[in-house]
């Protein structure tokens, strides 16, 4: 944060360039759209919107490159290829058009798919590409997660701020985050969802807690009630840990549901609940430690949510990797069984990354592959061989931004 942000609840002080990064309004769970009348590169919250892309829609303004076309309203149902005496060949997309349910195609020397761990392979399969290895879809990973909080003696401004803005990290185990945030989502997160029942009433056959904490399950009536009275008051703390890569967890096309306007719709199947044996080792590990540290920092009473499967940070279902018998990708993140084509979002990840949340693992992996790509397919060189890199909040980016009215 920057000149008032943070410092002044005055609207008008929040506009920029008064007020510069967060300001820290609590609401990141709900989008940030802060400070108001940045350039789109300047916004508080570092989502790929806010850094890749207006770098990439206005590359002809900060260097000698050529503007990316970002078309909205548009879903890719096919992916296009030709054979070649080396093998298939990846040669553009067709695409739908929402408003108007016209089909078009657009031509391409690369394609890259980055449709997310489910989507990705849906737009596979619908394609009727090869899956030589089975492995297109399978071994979809997750991430086990809970909730710890502590009722605290003192204010914690918990509603304040980022969400999340400290982590702490236990090689082969997991993380620990802190979140904050509005009332609720604070009652969402943490106290309306558990595999243990509802605190003090029924624990729905699950093992006894060891981790230490008062209440164990989500909380009703009177405990929600006291646990919600002042927000302020919690210290939050969610627990991450990875579970195993296994190819019964998987994505494929339901035969079931009808297809919507693009096609078959994905089917997820996930019969081990992302919660191995050493997943269930870990995340208890962490609960215990969550359940130390608050107790450490002087909380009055420690509830833990044991919250249930859910599916959320998915990775996995289009693996890259060195061996070609349970990979999809090679090394470079390009399809062993369809030359051109790329994936470069959570899917191309070989395993759920050991916890933590994988978006800027993402982020890197996704910028290794486009190297990769300007290496393979157009005689380039890695970009990072004599310069700095360019950063999105470089002041070019800004102006450029800027006059392009993003």
């Amino acid at each position: 944060p920057a000149g008032f942000a943070g410092r002044t609840n005055d609207p008008y002080l929040l506009k920029f360039p008064m007020a510069q990064g967060c300001t820290m309004c609590g609401h990141c769970y709900q989008g940030c759209m802060l400070p108001r009348q940045a350039p789109r590169n300047l916004k508080a919250k570092r989502s790929v919107y806010n850094s890749y892309v207006p770098m990439a829609l206005t590359t002809d303004l900060w260097c000698h490159g050529k503007a990316a076309t970002l078309l909205d309203d548009a879903f890719v149902t096919g992916i296009l290829t030709e054979n070649l005496p080396s093998g298939l060949k990846a040669t553009g997309v067709k695409f739908r058009r929402g408003a108007t349910n016209e089909e078009l195609t657009e031509t391409a020397r690369v394609v890259v798919m980055a449709c997310g761990a489910v989507e990705t392979p849906r737009l596979w399969l619908n394609s009727g590409l090869p899956n030589p290895n089975g492995w297109v879809g399978k071994g979809l990973t997750n991430h086990a997660t809970d909730v710890v909080v502590g009722i605290m003696p003192f204010d914690t401004k918990s509603s304040m701020g980022p969400a999340s803005a400290v982590r702490a990290d236990f090689p082969g185990r997991g993380s620990l985050e802190n979140f904050g945030g509005m009332p609720g989502t604070q009652a969402a997160l943490a106290f309306l969802g558990s595999e243990a029942g509802i605190a003090g009433m029924y624990d729905n056959g699950a093992p006894a807690d060891e981790s230490g904490a008062d209440l164990t399950g989500r909380l009703v009536g009177p405990l929600l009630k006291e646990a919600m009275s002042n927000i302020d008051r919690l210290l939050n703390i969610v627990t991450l840990t990875d579970d195993d890569v296994d190819p019964r967890n998987s994505v494929s096309l339901s035969a079931i549901q009808p297809p919507d306007e693009n096609g078959p719709v994905p089917l997820v199947t996930t019969p081990s609940a992302n919660f191995s044996a050493r997943t269930r080792s870990n995340r208890e590990f962490l609960a215990k430690k969550a359940v130390d540290i608050l107790r450490g920092a002087g909380a009055t009473k420690v509830i833990r949510a044991k919250a249930p499967p859910s599916l959320i940070h998915m990775h996995s279902t289009m693996r890259m990797g060195s061996d070609a018998n349970t990979s999809v990708l090679d090394e470079s993140g390009e399809a062993r069984a369809v030359k051109g084509l790329f994936v470069a979002d959570n899917s191309a990840l070989a395993n759920a990354i050991g916890g933590p949340n994988p978006t800027l693992t993402t982020q890197a992996l996704a910028t290794r592959t486009a190297e990769k790509i300007f290496t393979r397919y157009f005689g380039g060189d890695g970009w990072v061989r004599r310069e700095l890199p360019v950063s999105s909040i470089d002041p070019r980016i800004t102006a450029a931004c800027i006059k392009r009215g993003l």
